[in-house]
């Protein structure tokens, strides 16, 4: 039986279920859910993948966080907890470690407790920052496997190279908000190529191309897509937001200068524009001489 069978007989095992304490007497909790934690992060991943599972990473605050035990109190004896976590290798990491700041960084995480949900590769499939209760947790991450579930069947069926233009776009730009730059960059490209792309679709895959590129580390591939992008596009909004974008490309290069000049630039050429007050306040940041340690 697969793990998605089994989680649904056992989701549906528990509303009829004994008490907890009997059940607890017939299989001992010897860890949260019963599940083997990883050690960090990293571990769970590695894990993960060897066994064909989803990454849970559960951030903590510490002895201060007084909601993270919270959570915790409330969801760890839980039997849908540990029916939850079956197709799962969990793990968890206090936000202000090493690994915790750059996973916060990558999913854009700014509290505690917080639960991240994701592939072995990375790409996301459920988070929550901040805890209300169980029955809301339970609600919302079914909801999102199922819905992550359904998603990861389409992309794994898509022949990219035949993709429609519409079709490329909105997978590809769905793959990177859930933090899967990798999977999304030729979906994207296809979208700008896809004989079928109107010309405002074309415009939309490379600004979102663009983007993803320099995720990836791919300055020079970014810089000649935002030019590709500058020469077609007629909508005015989308042209000063790849001026911006182009402009900060300097910051990835190591020259913070010629960011600044190219800033100062839109500014002088787009003194009404709506993004002109952060463009200014981008450039009062690098103005700025670093915080002495």
């Amino acid at each position: 039986m697969n793990p998605a069978a089994t989680l649904a007989l056992v989701g549906l095992a528990s509303a009829f279920s004994a008490p907890q304490p009997a059940h607890a007497g017939e299989n001992p909790v010897k860890s949260p859910g019963n599940a083997v934690w990883a050690a960090s992060p990293n571990a769970a991943r590695a894990a993960a993948a060897a066994a064909g599972k989803f990454v849970f990473v559960e951030f903590d605050g510490g002895p201060a966080c007084g909601q993270c035990r919270r959570m915790d109190y409330l969801l760890y004896p839980a039997f849908d907890f540990e029916a939850l976590l079956i197709p799962m290798v969990p793990a968890k990491v206090l936000i202000d470690s090493p690994e915790g700041k750059e996973l916060a960084r990558r999913y854009a995480i700014r509290t505690t407790p917080s639960i991240l949900i994701t592939s072995p590769e990375g790409r996301l499939v459920f988070l929550m920052q901040g805890f209300t209760n169980a029955p809301e947790f339970y609600r919302r991450v079914q909801a999102d496997l199922a819905q992550y579930r359904q998603f990861a069947r389409l992309v794994e069926s898509q022949d990219i190279p035949n993709l429609p233009a519409r079709e490329a776009l909105s997978t590809g730009i769905e793959l990177y908000r859930r933090s899967d730059a990798g999977s999304a960059l030729p979906r994207l490209a296809r979208a700008v190529s896809a004989p079928d792309a109107t010309a405002a679709e074309k415009d939309q895959a490379r600004e979102e191309l663009a983007a993803v590129q320099l995720e990836l580390k791919q300055v020079a591939e970014a810089r000649r897509t935002t030019d590709a992008l500058l020469k077609t596009t007629r909508d005015p909004k989308r042209r000063e937001r790849a001026e911006i974008f182009r402009a900060q490309l300097p910051l990835h290069e190591g020259k913070p200068e010629e960011a600044i000049r190219q800033l100062q630039k839109f500014v002088a050429d787009h003194p009404k524009s709506e993004y002109a007050a952060g463009v200014k306040s981008l450039i009062q940041q690098l103005s700025s001489p670093p915080a002495s340690s």
